[in-house]
């Protein structure tokens, strides 16, 4: 008879399968209407984040019962992380660390699950059934995919433009959606390649999924036009050529390289879907152009090396970023002006390094060697082709920002590293928690399904506030959890009491507003918020403060058609022009003030 400690961890893995299955099967895709961005403000990550509280609270519940389960990987990528979050505590150049918060707990919260994913001691087959979760994910997103190439007409539910008809999934980006598809395509080529063949009827059925999701997955990667996707999709197929040739020789499977067919095979359809349905084309100089791409690294390395020891500081790179490059620009006669709203310099080493300097950049480098490090007594093939299914990610983050536009990217790394670790790795037993400690770890996983319930729920309150053309402030003060949206909640807010005090002329309240303004241009220089402040100053009379900030933003956004005296001239006209007495309704049928805080979403790409 099995005995209690060892009937509840089983129970504990099960039940944690279960809950990765679930998530990855229906809660991952569900969609709900939201006001686009990145992170939190996309309603699949909320749910991600709830479903990694539910597992790490369920996986950590009971941690303090027993010695703790972990492994030598583990506690070198915490050592790493300490390193990413000292510059956070950096005293001389944080004034906006706050804005870099989510990021630092988000990383917290992946190191956190993935202990308690160590707790669960799945066993080989547990692990790979981890894997096909990963693998039903990237299914399910490829028949969405393929639904909405094929079947969504216009105007439908799901908001996806069907002349564009770019199969994103429940992604929002191409760039997102490629790289997903990719990592889970070499994935089901390397299960594959490690699949036993009995019996005989359920290697036949796993044989026939892997097929579909390398055929229908080559195919939609063409559809989607993603550099970044093709490229990790490459370079992941090249990684694991060893391994196949390997497999091939030792099994001659016939089916196996059949299978390999498939992927021309799907690219071959791609190819096809483009010419022969109406959708955007992108042009084939995408391939051989940096597509802006090289200015932002060019500058970010400069800006780099111009702090290289403490770095601009935490959450500051959209500020420091915009005012550098306008300083060189000055310097430098015909240098062309940036992209707006851009957040992230598209690589992953070079945000680190702007903002913290050089420890935070030596924290990823050695998560990367501790990465490389777990794979170095493993045969050459086989490691290659662990490589090759971490390759589409790490390529995407380093030409874009994955981890911030999609948990499920976060969470897919996650368990590869875990299945990697736990297969592969060297295993420590720590001694058992003090009893005390449950509570904070419960309070952590509770507080965080709590805190995105909450978040899901307040998404939908400002969704449909944005989406009302009959808006009252009324309805911004109802929201439940104005934390999760601080910065948009926070604009809306100011943005009523703007539209109140240029109404009555209230001189205090306008400069009020000013005082905000400029507190949120620190860390989020918005030209629509420059163009608001200074109308805001002008109307309280303040005509050289009005025009110096005026110029700041012009001398930031050279191109910003708001910006323009015209623009302004006409703005100033008609507020003279308003009677007294009238409505905010009025007001922003008259005066196009700017109402909209678009997220930072990465310029133009």
């Amino acid at each position: 008879m099995m005995s209690s400690p060892l009937l509840q961890q089983e129970r504990l893995a099960k039940t944690m399968l279960a809950c990765m299955a679930f998530y990855a099967l229906l809660a991952m895709h569900l969609y709900l209407p939201h006001l686009f961005g990145i992170g939190l403000q996309l309603p699949f990550n909320v749910i991600g984040w709830f479903f990694i509280g539910l597992m790490t609270t369920l996986g950590l519940w009971h941690w303090h019962r027993r010695r703790l389960l972990t492994s030598r990987f583990w506690l070198g990528l915490v050592v790493a992380s300490s390193l990413l979050w000292l510059p956070f505590f950096y005293s001389h150049n944080n004034s906006v660390a706050g804005h870099a918060l989510p990021r630092m707990l988000g990383l917290c919260g992946g190191l956190l699950f993935y202990l308690a994913l160590q707790q669960c001691r799945l066993n080989g087959r547990g692990r790979r059934y981890l894997l096909y979760c990963l693998l039903a994910a990237v299914s399910v997103e490829i028949l969405l995919g393929l639904a909405q190439f094929f079947v969504l007409e216009p105007d439908n539910w799901f908001g996806y433009n069907t002349e564009v008809r770019s199969p994103y999934g429940i992604f929002q980006h191409r760039n997102v959606m490629a790289s997903f598809l990719a990592t889970g395509m070499v994935l089901a080529l390397y299960l594959w390649l490690n699949e036993a063949k009995s019996p005989w009827r359920g290697f036949v059925l796993k044989s026939a999924w892997f097929a579909a999701v390398l055929g229908a997955g080559g195919m939609l990667v063409v559809l989607l036009q993603s550099r970044a996707g093709q490229l990790g999709l490459l370079l992941g197929l090249l990684l694991l050529q060893p391994l196949i040739w390997q497999t091939l020789i030792q099994t001659r499977s016939k089916r196996l390289l059949a299978s390999l067919l498939l992927i021309p095979l799907g690219i071959v359809l791609g190819v096809f879907g483009l010419d022969a349905f109406d959708m955007s084309k992108r042009s084939l100089s995408i391939y051989t152009q940096a597509d802006g791409r090289f200015d932002i690294y060019a500058h970010g390395l400069r800006m780099w090396l111009d702090k290289p020891w403490f770095g601009f500081g935490y959450g500051s790179f959209e500020s420091a970023f915009y005012s550098s490059y306008a300083d060189w620009r000055e310097l430098t006669p015909g240098a062309p002006p940036l992209f707006t709203e851009m957040g992230h310099p598209h690589n992953e080493f070079l945000l680190w390094a702007i903002e913290g300097g050089v420890v935070p950049l030596l924290g990823l480098v050695l998560m990367t060697g501790l990465v490389l490090q777990l794979l170095y007594r493993l045969p050459f093939a086989r490691s290659l082709a662990w490589i090759g299914i971490l390759a589409p990610i790490f390529i995407h983050s380093q030409t874009e920002f994955p981890f911030y536009h999609s948990l499920p990217h976060w969470l897919m790394i996650l368990v590869l590293l875990y299945v990697m670790d736990a297969e592969y790795g060297r295993r420590r037993l720590l001694a058992a928690p003090p009893g005390w400690s449950r509570w904070p770890v419960r309070a952590w996983g509770l507080g965080l399904m709590l805190f995105m319930a909450t978040g899901l729920y307040a998404g939908q309150q400002l969704t449909r506030y944005e989406k009302n053309e009959e808006r009252t402030e009324a309805q911004l003060q109802a929201v439940v959890n104005p934390l999760i949206w601080y910065d948009r909640v926070a604009f809306y807010r100011h943005h009523w009491q703007l539209s109140r005090a240029l109404l009555a002329e209230d001189r205090a309240q306008l400069l009020d507003y000013v005082s905000w303004a400029r507190r949120f241009l620190t860390h989020t220089p918005r030209a629509g918020v420059y163009y608001n402040a200074y109308l805001a100053l002008a109307t309280a009379g303040e005509e050289d403060e009005a025009q110096q900030l005026l110029n700041e933003a012009r001398r930031l956004y050279p191109n910003v058609q708001l910006l323009r005296s015209h623009r302004i001239l006409r703005a100033r006209e008609r507020l003279a022009t308003l009677a007294p007495g009238s409505s905010v309704a009025e007001l922003n049928k008259v005066v196009p003030l700017y109402d909209h805080l678009r997220p930072a979403i990465g310029g133009a790409y």
